[in-house]
């Protein structure tokens, strides 16, 4: 009697496969492996980390320019780079002052601010020779 029981268990298993596989043959639809250039659209995506916590936003600024702002663990905005006025990168320290700033201006030319936990700065702008 167990024999039997385990025989129809399997008759059962792959009548149930071959019938799925029947009808996405017939349907056409294709499995998710199968699935290829979707596109997924919203204006802003979040990464958060198992505590719930947002690590990463790729979205748009208050002035609807995209940015990507990567945070560490404690929430802290660490890395940022987005288009403004001028397009560039910033990076912040855990308390939230921005350390380190490299911008392209709408001219091209480069600058680089660098700033202590004193918030003094020194400024270098590069032009690019002609």
């Amino acid at each position: 009697m167990v024999e039997r029981a385990y025989g129809m268990v399997l008759v059962g298993l792959v009548a149930g496969a071959i019938g799925g596989f029947a009808a996405s043959f017939i349907t056409g639809t294709p499995s998710i492996a199968q699935q290829s250039d979707e596109v997924m659209r919203a204006q802003q995506f979040q990464l958060i980390d198992t505590q719930g916590r947002t690590r990463a936003s790729l979205g748009f600024s208050a002035d609807t320019q995209p940015y990507l702002q990567l945070s560490d663990e404690n929430d802290t905005r660490g890395v940022r780079t987005g288009i403004a006025r001028e397009t560039g990168v910033t990076v912040r320290d855990a308390d939230g002052r921005t350390l380190l700033i490299l911008s392209v201006d709408e001219r091209g030319n480069l600058s680089l601010v660098v700033s202590d936990h004193d918030r003094n700065r020194n400024t270098r702008a590069f032009q690019p020779e002609r």
